[in-house]
């Protein structure tokens, strides 16, 4: 199973799927203030009563975003990522010059700042449109491509 992030339109980033470590590999909240430098504050939501307890899943703040699926991506892989945007929200300056990743608007950010989630490869035909005028897209980050987004900003 690959781990899910899933990034709503507002509120906590949900990481979902996320196994277990093995071995020597450090708690997944341990995984989590590595990569952030401890400043994250993980929360562990239960599952709902009578189901499985992994299916539980933790949540995280949204700055935290790029860090946490790097680092997952790296241990396990690829993380599959799922990014809310808004259809009404127009793209402008505001969202082309800004800073951070923390894009909602309808260009999906592919104009946002640098536009670093634009080269996150989308996945098949899984976008999803609501009738509250958001759209769901699903990437998926990999290892390599971890790998190579921090290298270049060392």
């Amino acid at each position: 199973m690959t781990a899910q992030i899933i990034r709503p339109m507002t509120g906590r980033i949900e990481v979902r799927g996320l196994r277990a470590p093995r071995g020597d590999e450090p708690s997944n909240r341990d995984m989590f203030r590595t990569a952030t430098g401890l400043v994250i504050r993980p929360t562990w939501l239960d599952a709902d009563e009578g189901k499985p307890g992994w299916q539980g899943y933790w949540t995280i703040s949204r700055v935290h975003l790029t860090a946490v699926a790097e680092v997952i991506a790296i241990r396990d892989g690829e993380v599959q990522i799922e990014m809310h945007y808004s259809q009404t929200e127009q793209c402008d300056l505001r969202c082309q010059t800004a800073v951070g990743d923390d894009c909602t608007c309808s260009c999906e950010g592919e104009h946002h700042g640098e536009g670093q989630h634009a080269s996150w490869k989308e996945v098949g035909n899984t976008t999803l449109v609501r009738g509250s005028g958001t759209k769901a897209v699903t990437r998926v980050l990999t290892r390599k491509q971890a790998l190579d987004d921090q290298r270049s900003n060392e």
